[in-house]
């Protein structure tokens, strides 16, 4: 048996994992490296899993959280453009988490996702979804590689002083918070006096509490966290459905 075959067989039984998968199971994929990735970039799009009754609405979790832990480079591509088939207005348990960490496990791959983030921002023929998660991806790379942060910053700054898309500039003012930049506040609140920003989808008040806000921790951190905290922290936890699967 080949050991992509062995990976996929492996990443399938994922569909079964319930609420976490096994430690066992765990070791058993990473172990197979980038046998694995396309197997779980497979599982980890398959948005419609999501809908479905527990466990199998937990694998394109396990397996997004799992790429996030490899990082290969060709997950980029193919998570930003499923974005926007997760994104509903009343997001389910399971889509609610995909939808979060999508992006971080995107910004884990650091400097080296950069280029491709960039290029989906500045695509105008991308849907608003995806430069969104892009921008966060871009976001959260710069906590994982801190060698890009000084060049991010700035450029989020230049499309922001710069750009009339008022939806993308909402995303952009939403990076610059996630990273709370306070030294830009006065600049991004110019911005929304100029009426450059979408208030809808990021309204100046939430801006400036974020990019104002005295706790030292940053949202973009999250990224940082490693596979088992990321269960304790963000679940998926148990519902009335998942108590047989425990």
């Amino acid at each position: 048996m080949s050991l992509e075959t062995t990976a996929g067989n492996y990443v399938q039984q994922l569909r079964h994992a319930g609420l976490r998968p096994g430690r066992r199971l765990v070791d058993l994929i990473l172990a197979c490296g980038d046998a694995a990735a396309d197997p779980l970039i497979d599982l980890a799009t398959s948005i419609p899993l999501l809908d479905e009754k527990p466990p199998v609405a937990y694998a394109p979790i396990h397996a997004l959280r799992l790429l996030g832990e490899l990082r290969p480079l060709r997950m980029v591509e193919p998570l930003l453009k499923k974005s926007a088939d997760a994104a509903f207005d009343d997001l389910n348990h399971a889509r609610a988490i995909w939808q979060q960490e999508m992006p971080q496990m995107i910004g884990r791959s650091g400097g080296s996702a950069v280029a491709l983030l960039w290029t989906c921002v500045d695509d105008p023929n991308r849907s608003d979804i995806e430069h969104d998660m892009a921008l966060l991806a871009l976001a959260y790379a710069t906590v994982i590689d801190e060698d890009v942060r000084e060049p991010v910053v700035a450029g989020l700054h230049q499309r922001l002083m710069a750009g009339d898309n008022r939806t993308l500039n909402a995303g952009i003012v939403r990076a610059m918070a996630y990273l709370k930049l306070a030294d830009m506040y006065g600049d991004v609140m110019a911005r929304y006096r100029a009426g450059a920003v979408d208030q809808e989808s990021m309204p100046a008040a939430t801006a400036r509490q974020m990019l104002l806000a005295t706790a030292t921790s940053r949202v973009a951190d999250d990224a940082k966290l490693s596979l088992w905290e990321r269960y304790d922290e963000f679940g998926p936890f148990p519902e009335p459905e998942d108590t047989e699967y425990q």
